[in-house]
């Protein structure tokens, strides 16, 4: 499984030089395929979402295809992404973005893509394979209703975005976080991520992040 975790996608230098290193393609020759479910579940002002693709559109040199999961059968899901070098899933409404995996049958199919193919995940789109924060969090940092129960619970941290940005929260609310559960919890910026390659220990490269476990940063 190779897998970059981020609060926003393939934002700095760093994260995209690794994005090449794991898909063994330059960013000028790379496809891609786009997740984007999540921004149907989140209201607001969409203008991130438009940024953030101009951005992968500027980055990503090769083709970019949305594919949606909630319009097709699997099957022309699975042949879709596997015209791709890396999969990128947008961020949104987390809870939204797994009921969607379920409903679909895409959480199905999810291992074998994991398998096979990059994926690089923004926000959302990289909590949706964790584990689910605390009712307490989601409601006091982001702000939201609790819809799911669980995310696809595939790699066992759970994942807050945007650290130190938007939902303005730090350290104490990722202390409070890490006391509920038995797993570490990450707290990233936007312009960090986590990097997971095969069999390799997990790493987080790029600027700005938390590491708590059990009530107690970890220095």
């Amino acid at each position: 499984m190779k897998v970059i975790l981020g609060s926003c996608g393939l934002s700095v230098e760093p994260i995209i030089k690794t994005c090449e290193e794991l898909i063994g393609k330059s960013r000028k020759d790379a496809n891609v395929a786009i997740i984007n479910e999540a921004i149907k579940g989140e209201f607001g002002d969409h203008r991130w979402f438009v940024n953030e693709l101009r951005h992968l559109s500027d980055t990503i040199g090769g083709n970019m295809e949305f594919v949606d999961i909630q319009a097709h059968p699997l099957d022309y899901v699975e042949q879709r992404i596997a015209e791709a070098d890396f999969v990128y899933c947008f961020g949104g409404n987390t809870d939204y973005l797994a009921n969607t995996f379920i409903h679909t049958g895409f959480d199905k199919i999810l291992p074998k893509i994991l398998a096979e193919k990059v994926w690089v995940g923004s926000s959302a789109g990289s909590c949706v394979l964790c584990h689910k924060e605390s009712e307490e969090i989601q409601k006091t940092v982001y702000k939201e209703k609790r819809e799911a129960e669980h995310f696809m619970d595939i790699i066992p941290i759970i994942f807050l975005p945007h650290l130190h940005g938007f939902y303005e929260f730090g350290e104490r609310e990722v202390e409070s976080a890490s006391k509920l559960t038995d797993l570490p919890v990450y707290a990233l910026s936007d312009e960090a991520a986590i990097i997971i390659n095969g069999n390799d220990p997990l790493k987080v490269i790029g600027k700005d992040y938390i590491l708590a476990q059990k009530g107690r940063v970890q220095k």
